[in-house]
């Protein structure tokens, strides 16, 4: 029998339940804003943050070879007009420009927790809209992730928002044109964001056809191609030789470099799904999905569509498959709460679903509060963040001894580069219309060098520049004695020790399950002195 204080508490859950669960949310993405510092991937910085910031020092960043980026202008164009109105009002250090865009991204994907919580009170109930909610605001990637600079990301609140849209005027069962025409420029604005989730919109125009719903199908493509042709298509216009140009080439790059990449089996995706969303949980939120067919067809094909396409593709990071997951959170939690409560099984077996939904809470909870004070590749950025406090800074080298690392000069807080940006042109494209940026000579240049580098390639950079290193970053501990000597000989000058920096606790970690994978993060500053300067 309830106590009162428990009847007090089941009530005021009821009541309360969504906007408790959106303060939920809120404060743990809230938690990953301020201390979950860095970046995830590469494309997260190089292809946005970077990009962003080149372009507000007036460098053509993606301009160079005349062809559109194989990425988001639309969303690397944003980042350009923040921190362009940032510098406008004086704020021009890097770490709090990206707490700003980490704060944005933060109050951003709460949207994904109202949608998600929104369309599975439409499909089933309280019940299942709350445990919904809950997942997508404490799963272990989530908050972490949101706040990073993922167009995977990023991508999903348009497209719940269109389908709750859909699904709201079907609950009506009236045919209402603004909704269909505003649903269906969600779905553009997602493309926008992301190219793939053309598939959610064509999975969904799978099952409108085989309804035939004739003029629901020509709404919602109407607001689809309208939101894309003027944004996508007015940029690759504005910018490029014709509308969809930036199309044409992602598709040509990735028809030629389809194996270029990470490639796995057909089925690794559904070894990623399973994972990302916690066993043994995530088995009955499959099940549950698989029944999601009968409940709600248009966002069970959606999602098939993508995966199958993913699926077959031999390119395969684990971040693609990212979009998909509210929809297998939303539907499987639906089909698994009513297949349940049909089951006699499952009925008389509630303790051991409670001892699993138990780990899954305690594992995630825990993992996405970890997460959330992560500062991950501090390794890469803070030696980079030291250094922009040298006013004798000309130019750096990064030896990262395994293997070739791109080096986050956006944290220098000054127009700088990268040599291997500098020779393919960014810098200095006389074709750029953009007013005169500045002589490479005023700049920062960071040369790179690794074991499978030679030596006198670094020196011929080097000439090439006339722009002489005067601090070198040394990653990692290994043979680190050979290779400073071999740096001195080779540059006939002596290095000091300015500073050792300690990795961050995720990289650590990282290294010490899987070195082979993931080298060592120390990082160890030199001044670097000529003996015959």
């Amino acid at each position: 029998m309830s106590t009162p204080i428990q009847i007090y508490t089941q009530t005021l859950w009821e009541k309360q339940s969504f906007k408790t669960i959106l303060w939920i949310a809120f404060l743990v993405r809230l938690l990953a804003a301020f201390f979950s510092k860095g970046y995830a991937f590469h494309d997260d910085h190089f292809c946005v943050i970077t990009v962003a910031q080149n372009w507000v020092y007036h460098l053509p960043h993606w301009f160079e070879t005349g062809a559109p980026p194989l990425h988001s202008m639309f969303y690397a164009g944003f980042h350009y007009l923040l921190f362009l109105g940032l510098e406008q009002i004086g704020i021009t250090n890097p770490e709090v420009k990206m707490t700003l865009v980490r704060l944005i991204h933060a109050a951003y994907s709460v949207l994904i927790v109202y949608y998600g919580y929104k369309i599975t009170e439409l499909l089933s109930d309280k019940k299942s809209a709350s445990i919904v909610g809950l997942v997508l605001s404490l799963i272990w990637f989530m908050p972490y992730l949101s706040v990073k600079n993922l167009v995977e990301m990023t991508c999903i609140p348009p497209y719940l928002a269109g389908f709750y849209l859909i699904l709201k005027a079907n609950k009506k069962n009236t045919l209402q044109w603004q909704t269909w025409l505003a649903a269906g420029a969600l779905f553009g604005f997602a493309f926008v964001l992301r190219y793939h989730t053309i598939l959610f919109a064509g999975g969904l125009g799978l099952v409108l056809l085989f309804r035939k719903q004739w003029l629901e199908s020509l709404l919602f493509s109407i607001g689809y191609l309208l939101v894309a042709t003027l944004i996508q298509g007015g940029i690759d216009w504005a910018f490029f030789d014709y509308p969809f140009h930036s199309i044409v080439e992602y598709f040509e790059y990735n028809s030629a470099h389809a194996n270029a990449y990470v490639s796995a089996p057909a089925y690794r995706f559904v070894l990623t799904v399973v994972g990302f969303l916690v066993p043994p949980v995530s088995i009955f939120l499959v099940y549950g999905f698989i029944r999601g067919w009968k409940i709600e067809p248009m966002m069970f094909m959606a999602a098939i569509v993508f995966f199958v396409f993913h699926s077959i593709v031999p390119n395969k990071q684990e971040r693609f498959i990212l979009p998909l997951l509210p929809i297998i959170i939303i539907l499987g939690t639906c089909g698994w709460q009513e297949f349940v409560q049909r089951s006699k099984f499952w009925l008389t077996r509630q303790g051991f679903i409670k001892g699993c939904w138990i780990f899954f809470w305690v594992l995630n909870i825990g993992v996405a509060i970890a997460l959330s004070v992560t500062y991950s590749k501090k390794g890469r950025i803070e030696p980079l963040r030291y250094l922009a406090q040298k006013e004798d800074l000309k130019a750096f080298i990064l030896e990262s001894y395994r293997e070739f690392k791109f080096i986050p000069v956006f944290y220098l807080g000054t127009p700088s580069g990268q040599y291997e940006e500098i020779n393919n042109r960014i810098f200095n494209n006389k074709n750029f219309d953009y007013p005169k940026p500045k002589y490479i000579q005023e700049n920062v240049v960071g040369y790179t060098l690794w074991k499978d580098k030679k030596i006198d390639k670094l020196q011929q950079e080097i000439a090439d520049m006339q722009a002489l290193p005067n601090y070198i970053i040394f990653t990692g501990r290994e043979g680190l004695e050979e290779r400073i000597a071999m740096i001195e000989k080779a540059l006939s000058a002596s290095l000091a020790l300015e500073t050792q920096l300690e990795p961050g606790a995720y990289d650590a970690v990282l290294h010490f399950l899987n070195p082979g994978v993931h080298p060592d993060e120390h990082t160890f500053i030199y001044k670097i002195s000529y003996t015959n300067k």
